[in-house]
């Protein structure tokens, strides 16, 4: 009897899952989720390296890039005019670049989300729907009487002279404030917030909260790549929809006893080495010339744009 050949296995292989109502494993939505957790790693990894290069605002003591950023988001928050917001919105892009930190790295590490959604959050607000204006641009020309449902329509809808102002002011405001966060974030390791943070004298449970949500959602993760892998790699055909469901809900227990287990153990572990509830960070000297160079440039950037 002459062996068959491994074209002929597979045929007879996909006959058999044909007759069975199988299908072959393919790509489908764990295998996304798969890719977005690899990819959440990736990012992390890739913030740790932009925090470390050789960046002229890397060398600032993270507690000053802190009071900075506080002090920036305060004066953008009471900035009314286009000009002044204009004016505070090209310090991030100043900060951007003494951090070295390039374009396509920003936006990848979340600024284009926040465009794309607070474009559609102030998109709104042109139209003279909710309120009056003065309109600059026609789209739709409904007539006296329209209404949509129980809302009565204006005779012209279109993107007014006064809906822009507001856009604007919000998209400014929002994105600059985003940007200015978003750059502290990508130019400071996670310790080193974590530190700068308890400068402000933030309740020690407050950051023991903070750093441990981190570390277990880096665990839950990687546990999840896991199981996903192992049953990846032993699986022939796709199981039924029920089948399915049912293996997912019982792995999503199974983590979840797992995650109280290791609770408890990291919390054993802890208090047997004598912790008692506040993170302890290696001292620093206070502030350079550097440091206090740094802030009063910003406050006096941040001063100068009102009068923009």
């Amino acid at each position: 009897m002459t062996p068959e050949s491994p074209a002929a296995r597979e045929r007879s292989f996909l006959e058999t899952a044909r007759e069975r109502h199988l299908r072959p494993v393919g790509r489908n939505h764990l295998d996304k989720t798969l890719r977005e957790i690899s990819s959440f790693f990736s990012r992390s990894m890739f913030r740790e390296e932009t925090a470390r290069r050789d960046g002229l605002l890397q060398k600032v003591d993270p507690r000053a890039r802190l009071i900075a950023l506080i002090i920036f988001l305060a004066s953008t928050s009471v900035a009314l005019s286009i000009p002044a917001l204009v004016a505070h919105a090209s310090l991030p892009v100043l900060a951007l670049g003494f951090s070295r930190i390039r374009v396509r790295e920003f936006l990848g590490g979340g600024f284009l989300f926040a465009i794309l959604f607070s474009v559609s959050m102030a998109a709104p607000s042109a139209l003279n729907l909710f309120s009056g204006g003065t309109v600059v641009y026609p789209l739709l020309s409904p007539g006296a009487g329209a209404r949509l449902g129980p809302w009565p329509l204006p005779e012209i809808v279109g993107i007014t002279r006064e809906g822009l102002l507001t856009a604007a002011t919000f998209l400014l405001r929002v994105l600059s404030s985003t940007a200015a966060v978003l750059w502290l974030t990508l130019s400071t390791r996670w310790v080193d917030l974590l530190r700068a943070l308890r400068f402000l004298r933030l309740p020690p449970f407050f950051l023991q909260v903070t750093g441990m949500t981190v570390r277990y959602i880096h665990a839950l993760l990687l546990h999840s790549e896991e199981i996903h892998l192992g049953k990846k790699s032993r699986s022939v055909c796709r199981a039924t929809i029920g089948a399915e469901q049912g293996w997912a809900g019982s792995r999503i227990a199974y983590s979840w006893e797992k995650s109280l287990h290791l609770m408890e153990e990291v919390g054993a572990a802890m208090r047997a080495r004598g912790f008692t509830g506040e993170a302890k960070f290696p001292s620093t000297r206070w502030f350079g010339a550097k440091e206090w160079t740094f802030l009063a440039l910003v406050f006096l950037a941040c001063a100068g744009g009102h009068f923009a």
